[in-house]
């Protein structure tokens, strides 16, 4: 009896789990075309969300027509500014002086937007571009899933100089020892700029500072973008340190403003580990030391700012030194912008 009981448990208990199995398997196999209706569903809301082609372009048009000299176009979110540029017709983009009608290198790659007065600003999915918070709204339109708005600078600063524009045959380039040797570097203008790498980082522009013996990728000094920590583009003032060397660059007597703002960071495939040894930069006017700062990896693109206002009106040299924590100068890409403003 025994036996029997259990083999005819044993069969109940298999019938069960048979029966189990195949109304599991039904409702998955039920749930398929949910699965589908729901990735259809989910499609569509995403193809709704993309602003048609000819939104774009009436847009652009609508900025270029608000656009007084002196604006500037920007696109919001970021990582939207190629389909504005592309929209303003601005494939001719530079490193020149800005178009008139569209977006050139200074906008795409900015820093900031402080020394503007207003903004024209092409915008999709209601966002704002994090540099003309608190500046106040002038006009808005839709066109489409497009919005233009115009927008004031409540305070704006005026720009006296950029150094990144002055990074030229008036310069002069070298990298000095702590003990105060220097090994110049030379001038060279057409070169070869060589490709860029994300591994490496920018090209080197053509026209640039070459510091010799060694690979020109990476000693160069030049004006250049490069892509920061949080992938945004930067135009700054590429000045690798190497060893135990200063890289240093400095300007001929030139007008000098009430205050130097300025940034540093590294390109992000030499920061994004957080392992690099900290890089400092500092800038002087005149002999006299204006501001120092120290960039560890995970600052970004990190501000910094000094005052001069002693100094405003007058025509003073300039010093740019950047360097690297002793013997740790492997892959420590630095990139500086400057600005003197009044």
């Amino acid at each position: 009896m025994g036996q029997a009981l259990g083999a005819s448990s044993t069969t109940g208990g298999q019938a069960r789990g048979g029966r189990g199995r195949r109304v599991a398997a039904a409702v998955l196999f039920g749930l398929v075309p949910l699965a589908g209706v729901a990735e259809l569903v989910a499609g569509e809301r995403q193809h709704a969300a993309i602003a048609p082609w000819t939104d774009w372009t009436r847009a652009a048009d609508a900025a270029k027509a608000a656009r007084r000299p002196g604006d500037a176009i920007i696109v919001a979110p970021r990582w939207a500014g190629s389909l504005g540029r592309m929209a303003l017709d601005a494939q001719r983009i530079t490193l020149g002086k800005p178009l008139d009608d569209g977006i050139d290198v200074r906008l795409a790659a900015r820093s900031g937007l402080e020394t503007y007065r207003r903004a024209i600003e092409l915008s999709i999915r209601g966002k704002d571009d994090p540099d003309v918070k608190g500046w106040r709204l002038l006009s808005e339109q839709r066109f489409g899933l497009v919005s233009v708005r115009t927008l004031e600078n409540p305070a704006p600063q005026r720009l006296v100089r950029d150094l990144a524009d002055e990074i030229d045959a008036t310069a002069t380039v070298y990298r000095a020892s702590p003990l105060g040797a220097r090994d110049p570097c030379r001038w060279e203008v057409g070169a070869n700029p060589g490709m860029a790498s994300l591994a490496n980082g920018p090209r080197p522009p053509s026209d640039r500072w070459f510091c010799s013996p060694w690979d020109p990728g990476w000693t160069t000094v030049g004006t250049t973008v490069i892509t920061d920590l949080s992938y945004t583009p930067r135009r700054c003032i590429w000045m690798h340190p190497n060893a135990e060397l200063i890289t240093t660059v400095e300007l001929p007597p030139r007008p000098i403003g009430g205050k130097v703002v300025g940034h540093i960071g590294l390109h992000a495939f030499h920061e994004r580990e957080l392992k690099g040894a900290p890089v400092f930069a500092r800038v002087s006017i005149g002999g006299q030391k204006i501001v120092e700062v120290r960039h560890a990896d995970g600052d970004g693109w990190l501000r910094f700012e000094g005052a001069t206002p002693t100094l405003a009106g007058q025509k003073l040299p300039v010093k740019l030194e950047v360097w690297a924590e002793a013997g740790k100068a492997q892959f420590r890409t630095a990139c500086m912008a400057v600005e003197l403003r009044e």
